[in-house]
This record gives C-alpha cells, structure tokens and sequence, in this order.
C-alpha cells in the first residue's frame, strides 16, 4: 500500500479546490506566495514550451523539488517576519505541505482551527479541517485525525464529494495500527459511496479509479485479517466488475495484483456473480490510420466477438505475445472473432525520429515482418489509450457481441493467456 503516493494524490485533489477557493481572496502576502508557489510547475512548463523545449519526466522531477524549496524558503521567510493571523495563517499551513514539511504543516493548521468553535462553518475552515484529518494521520495521531473528521462531516459546506478521500484516509491510518475493525467501518462506507460517483473529465475519472483502487486494497486486506474471507473475496469481485464497467485497465491490473498475492484465484472471480452488470459499450478511440483494415468503428464491429490489443513496437512481451493471436485469429475468425492491434504513434523507431508517414510505413513493414494477419487501428497519441487506463503494455480488452467489456488481460502470462481464450470460446457461443 503506497501510503505516500495516496497521501500525495489526496492532497493534490484537496489543493485544486483550495486555489478554486482562493481566487477571491485580496491581495495579502502569505496568499501570492501560496500562489506562486501552487502554480510554480504549470508556469514554467509553460514557459519551457514557449522557448520550443520538450518538457521531460526528468524536468517535471526537477521543478518539483524546486517548487519544494521555494515552497520551504517563502515559508521560512514569513515566519521569520512574525506569524501571520486569520486566512493568511491558513496559507502558511499550505506552504508547509508544499514544503512536505508534515510537522509543521500539522502545527499550523492546527493552530489556525483553534482560533474558531467546532460549530463555525465557512469553506476555509473546512478545507482546513479536510487537512487536518490527512496531517494527522501521517503523522499516525489516528484519534486526532478522527476528531477532525467528525468536525468536518458535521460542519458546512459540507463537500461531500471528498467524504470517500477523508474516509480512505482513515481507514489507511487504522489499518497500519492493526485496528481493522475501525478501518473496515470507514473504508466500506468510502467504497459504497464512491460506487455511486460519476467523473466528468478523464483526470477526475483516473483519481477516483485511484482512490477506488487504494479502498479496495485496504478493505480486502482488513476483512482477511479479521478472517471474513468471503467478504474480502466480495470486494474483489465487485472491484473487478467495476474494472471490466469503466473500463480502467490500471483499476483491473491493481485488483489482480493484489488476488495474485492472495489464496485467490482469477478464475474464481470469474466464476462468481458479479455485483452489477455492465451493459455500456466501450468508448470509441480516434485513429488517425488503419493497417490491413479500412477505417471502421468499434460500433460498427458490434456482432462480433472482438479483442483488442494494445501493443507498441518496442514493447518485447507484446511482440512474445504474437504467436498466441496469430493461433486465435487462426482458429476463431471463421466463428466471428476479430483481433484489432490498437498502437500509436511516437515520432520516432529504432531510435530515429520519424514523420508520421514514415511512422506508418514502418508499421506496415512491422506487421508484414511477424506475418500478423489481423489489422492494426493507430492513434496519434497515448491520449486516447487512457480512455481505458492503459499505463502498461500488452493490454487487452475482450468484448463480447455487444460491444461491451467481458475481460482485461494484463501482460503475457500464461494463466491470463487460458483465461483469455477460454473466455473468447464463451463469448462465441453466445
């Protein structure tokens, strides 16, 4: 359970509603630096595009730390010249996660709630209420947390969409103390309500598959502690259904990681009921070409039983996986199955950039080199493979006559390969 990428995304989510929060905000001191400081990142990627510099992994990383000293060095130099009162307090507390200066970011916010009663209600009180829940259970004061969490739940606005995250939060806390039974009582609440949530944008869509995903880790972790071994397989079950409904790729391989380290088998979810029904096709992608096929949809594909294959050309496993769709599409086209190679363009092969057209000539030769009889649909970016949360490859997605999800396969192992096929000769028969 990464505790420290959970905590980052949590407060990341509760930051852009801070600055949302804060755009009204006069003109004060400690505020423009929470600002400059928020926003330190996003400006001088900008300004790196502007000069026509590419902004690498590798920049991001550095900015980040810079955008920690800076948060550090305005921090410091405040508090150098008196503690700031009021709202400006707030903001200090903000430059200190910044700094992810935990202690101190802890102190302040602390000391910013306790000029106000539990009862007093405003939108700053409650974002700080929000972080005085997350710094106190990294700094494990599980009982403090709780105690914040209360204020909160009770207070107004009452932002209820970020009720799941404080919830996670929690039960993470109590988990790593061994108090299962607590963890389990916020942790089923969050994953209950975040059912029922619907995303707007793709970014709103990949936090709350992270938040899902981090819920139902910790849940089937603390059922299996507490030796409700059913309920545990319950919440897996139910997770890899909401995988295959997204669709998220990344939700789905997160829930088998955790069943591969567990007595359970995939072959059993399979066989189990799933808690819903998913009846919405997939989402279409945009191709900009099509390799040994003419442009169709996926809409247009609904009568069959289709897989699809992510790939890239650089990927080994996925070229390893070459020969098993070559014996598929050899044995099932005739029944009505159809394999599509789902790739990308990346300006470049073999370590030498190339134009868009060369890129699709060298695709055409690649397809013609491992005798691969399916076609291949090619987006212009790895935008459109987030559509289904793809972050690894080879990544399938198995659709039945409907157009609808039925299996996620992750990588190229051989249990995914006999789960796969004994899949697709189901879905035939249908």
């Amino acid at each position: 359970m990464n505790i420290q990428r959970l905590f980052f995304t949590l407060q990341l989510a509760l930051l852009i509603a801070t600055i949302t929060l804060a755009q009204s905000a006069p003109d004060r001191p400690v505020y423009n630096c929470y600002l400059k400081v928020e926003r330190y990142v996003e400006s001088q990627t900008q300004e790196m595009r502007n000069q026509g510099k590419r902004v690498t992994s590798d920049d991001l990383r550095n900015l980040e730390e810079k955008k920690k000293s800076l948060a550090k060095k305005y921090a410091n130099e405040i508090i150098a010249q008196g503690s700031p009162v009021g709202d400006e307090r707030y903001y200090l507390g903000l430059l200190f996660l910044f700094a992810d200066d935990t202690t101190r970011a802890h102190a302040v916010m602390k000391d910013f709630l306790s000029q106000y009663p539990n009862h007093a209600n405003g939108e700053i009180l409650q974002m700080a209420r929000s972080y005085g829940v997350i710094l106190s259970a990294r700094k494990q004061l599980v009982d403090e947390a709780e105690m914040f969490y209360t204020t909160w739940i009770n207070g107004e606005p009452a932002l209820k969409s970020r009720q799941p995250m404080l919830e996670n939060v929690l039960a993470v806390a109590l988990f790593k103390k061994q108090q299962y039974g607590r963890a389990i009582r916020y942790g089923q609440e969050a994953f209950d309500l975040l059912s029922t949530f619907q995303s707007r944008t793709i970014r709103e869509k990949r936090q709350l598959e992270e938040l899902y995903a981090n819920l139902v880790e910790v849940l089937a972790l603390s059922y299996k502690k507490t030796k409700k071994e059913d309920l545990a397989f319950n919440i897996l079950a139910e997770a890899r259904a909401r995988a295959l409904t997204i669709p998220s790729a990344n939700l789905y391989r997160k829930v088998m990681e955790f069943v591969n380290g567990s007595s359970f088998s995939e072959k059993k979810l399979m066989q189990k009921i799933e808690s819903y029904t998913n009846v919405n096709p997939v989402p279409e992608i945009e191709f900009i070409d099509w390799i040994g096929q003419e442009p169709i949809t996926f809409e247009q594909l609904r009568g069959k039983v289709v897989l699809l294959d992510f790939w890239a050309t650089w990927c080994g496993p996925c070229i390893s996986t070459f020969p098993r769709l070559r014996g598929l599409h050899k044995k099932y086209q005739e029944k009505g199955f159809v394999i599509v190679g789902v790739t990308q363009l990346y300006g470049n092969s073999d370590g030498k950039p190339m134009s868009k057209i060369e890129e699709i000539d060298y695709l055409n030769e690649f397809r013609r080199r491992y005798e691969l009889p399916y076609p291949f649909a090619i987006a212009e970016s790895g935008e459109e493979a987030i559509k289904y949360g793809i972050n690894a490859y080879p990544t399938t997605f198995l659709l039945d006559r409907q157009g609808v999800v039925r299996y996620i396969g992750i990588g190229a192992g051989g249990e995914e390969a006999g789960n796969l096929e004994s899949l697709i000769k189901k879905l035939i028969t249908e």
